[in-house]
């Protein structure tokens, strides 16, 4: 996994749900999207399920193969895109604003429904991780759903990039600098994406919440929280 990685910037599909837990943590998140919101954020500093996913040992035990055994979450993000929703994510870096690429670093993207290019699947350019951080402009556009409008200044040769299939229960693991985007859905089903960034303890970021998902290293010198309450009961 690790040399694909490396060479890649991106591997994918890791099975990590089985069916019955992908319709349960599918269940508990469309009680949070009634009100026809596409993107969350954090979702699991609140809700136990959320924290549960983001959590999963068959996630931690493939993230780990990447950064090492001391891991700890520094983001969480949901997409959910509706049938025929004109939402789309443009061409950009998770690290342009986040400095992810200054410390070992991964985003794991688990699919909680099947995740393909006529749902507006995210797309990759492989290899675009050895790049570096590349330049960004912030656009205005109320169907871009990257947050600050980010959006990679250079053109981008879309024959190059990759579609990320997904199966549910199935994930990718991407480089924080990797150049990627996705499509509206133009399908009859949502896309419903559940995405976690992980760091480790040698983060020096300290404007950012993180939480402890394995390991013991010391990490004093981060803003540390806890699991949500029933987690600790």
């Amino acid at each position: 996994m690790i040399d694909v990685y490396e060479e890649q910037g991106i591997v994918f599909p890791i099975r990590v749900l089985s069916d019955v837990e992908v319709a349960e943590f599918r269940s508990e998140l469309e009680k949070v999207t009634r009100d026809g919101a596409r993107r969350l954020d954090q979702l699991h500093l609140t809700y136990p399920w959320a924290y549960r996913l983001a959590s999963h040992r068959a996630v931690l035990d493939a993230v780990e193969s990447l950064i090492g055994p001391e891991i700890l979450i520094d983001g969480n993000l949901v997409f959910y895109k509706p049938p025929h929703d004109e939402g789309y994510a443009s061409w950009h870096q998770d690290s342009v604003y986040s400095g992810w690429h200054l410390t070992p670093s991964v985003s794991a993207w688990i699919a909680l429904t099947a995740s393909e290019p006529a749902n507006g699947c995210m797309r990759v350019l492989p290899g675009s991780h050895r790049h570096g951080l590349l330049k960004h402009d912030n656009v205005q556009d109320p169907n871009l759903l990257n947050k600050r409008g980010e959006r990679l200044r250079m053109d981008v040769d879309e024959s190059q990039a990759v579609d990320v299939v997904l199966k549910p229960g199935e994930m990718s693991l991407h480089h924080t600098n990797i150049v990627h985007g996705s499509n509206p859905n133009t399908s009859d089903g949502p896309r419903i994406g559940f995405i976690v960034r992980f760091v480790t303890n040698l983060s020096t970021n300290r404007d950012r919440q993180v939480m402890r998902v394995r390991g013991n290293a010391d990490c004093s010198h981060l803003r540390l929280v806890e699991p949500p309450e029933s987690c600790n009961a």
